[in-house]
C-alpha cells in the first residue's frame, strides 16, 4: 500500500502498529534520499511515525491529510536555529515527500525524556528543572513572531472559536456534570486576552517533549522537541504544560517556574489564575479529567473555582 492510500486519520490510526510497513516505508526514504542502509529504530511516544536513524538523525513522517504540521514543524524549526541558546533543539537536515506523505529528516537529541524520569528525580532536580524551564520558555518568546507567517493563526479568532466550542469540547470529554454546568458562568470573556503580544507558542511544553541529561550526577533540562503543534499567541497558553502535567499543584516548584518566567510575585494573583484556568478550559487539547486524575487534590474539589486553585496554587 502507497501512503497516500491512507487517507483519513481513523485509517491512519488503524495503521500506526503494522510495524514491519513502516521500517520498510522508512527504507524506502532513506534510499530515496541517498542515505546508507544504516540501523533504524522507532520512537514509541507521540502520534506521529518518528524513527532514529543510525542515533544521529531523526525521520519523522506527516500524513497528507496533516500537510500543516508538517508547514508548521520546518517553519519552526527554520524560526528557532541559532535563537535558542539554553537547551538544545533539532536542527532541520532536509525535508521531502514520500508517495504523497511530507517527512523531515533532523538532528536527533540526546538523552532520556522527561516522562521516563520525573518519578525518580529528586525535588531540587526537580526545582532546578522548574527555574530552567521557565526562562527556557521566555527564551522562545523572545524570538519576533513578525515573520513567522506559516505559523500565523489569528490568535483572536482562534481563541474565540474554541469558546464557541468549549461546552461541545467538555461535553465529548465527560467532564463531571457538576463542573459542567458552571463553564457559563466561569469563563468570562474579559478574562481572555484577544490582542496580546504575539509569541511563538507550542502550547505543549510537556514530559513527553523536554530532553534530560546528567550534567555532574544530576539530572538538567538539555533540549526540546516537537514542534508540530506551533502557532504564535498568547505566551501564557505555553505555560499550562508544565504546570498541569508536572508540578500537579506544587505550589514551590509552580512559582519557581513562573518567577524564572518573568512573573513577580505579586504577579500571582486571583486574576492571573483565573486566566491560566480559562485558558486550561479553552486549550485545544484540554482534559480536565486527565488533569485531575494527576492531581491528589483535584478529585475531592466541586467548582471550577476551587480546581483552578489547586491546579496553579497561588491566587
Amino acid at each position: 500500500m502507497l501512503l497516500n492510500e491512507i487517507s483519513s486519520y481513523e485509517q491512519y490510526e488503524s495503521m500506526k502498529h503494522q510495524q514491519e510497513y513502516w521500517d520498510r516505508k522508512i527504507e524506502e526514504i532513506i534510499m530515496q534520499e541517498n542515505m546508507k542502509l544504516l540501523p533504524v529504530r522507532r520512537f514509541s511516544y507521540g502520534a506521529a511515525i518518528v524513527y532514529s536513524y543510525d542515533e544521529r538523525y531523526v525521520f519523522k513522517l506527516y500524513p497528507s491529510f496533516e500537510k500543516d504540521q508538517f508547514e508548521r514543524e520546518k517553519e519552526a524549526l527554520e524560526a528557532i536555529k541559532g535563537q535558542i541558546t539554553s537547551v538544545e533543539t533539532p536542527e532541520l537536515i532536509a525535508a521531502g515527500n514520500f508517495e504523497g506523505w511530507d517527512y523531515i529528516i533532523m538532528t536527533q537529541l540526546k538523552g532520556d525524556l522527561l516522562i521516563d524520569i520525573w518519578d525518580g528525580m529528586t525535588f531540587k532536580e526537580k526545582q532546578s528543572l522548574s527555574e530552567r524551564l521557565g526562562k527556557t520558555i521566555k527564551e522562545f518568546h523572545q524570538i519576533s513572531a513578525v515573520n513567522l507567517k506559516g505559523l500565523k493563526v489569528e490568535w483572536d479568532r482562534f481563541i474565540q472559536e474554541q469558546l464557541l466550542n468549549m461546552k461541545e469540547h467538555h461535553q465529548n470529554q465527560q467532564l463531571k456534570d457538576y463542573l459542567y454546568e458552571e463553564l457559563d458562568s466561569y469563563v468570562k470573556e474579559e478574562t481572555i486576552d484577544y490582542h496580546p503580544d504575539l509569541k511563538l507558542l507550542t502550547g505543549e511544553y510537556t514530559p513527553f517533549n523536554l530532553m534530560m541529561n546528567k550534567v555532574d550526577g544530576t539530572w538538567k533540562l538539555t533540549g526540546v522537541i516537537d514542534f508540530a503543534d506551533c502557532f504564535v499567541g498568547d505566551g501564557d497558553y505555553d505555560l499550562l504544560g508544565p504546570i498541569l502535567f508536572m508540578y500537579k499543584g506544587d505550589e514551590e516548584l509552580i512559582r519557581r517556574f513562573l518567577h524564572a518566567y518573568g512573573y513577580g510575585e505579586n504577579d500571582l494573583n486571583e486574576n492571573f489564575r483565573k486566566k491560566l484556568m480559562t485558558y486550561t478550559l479553552l486549550h485545544r487539547y484540554s482534559d480536565i479529567n486527565y488533569f485531575i486524575s494527576l492531581n491528589k487534590r483535584a478529585g475531592a474539589v466541586r467548582s471550577l473555582e476551587e480546581l483552578g486553585k489547586v491546579f496553579f496554587g497561588f491566587g
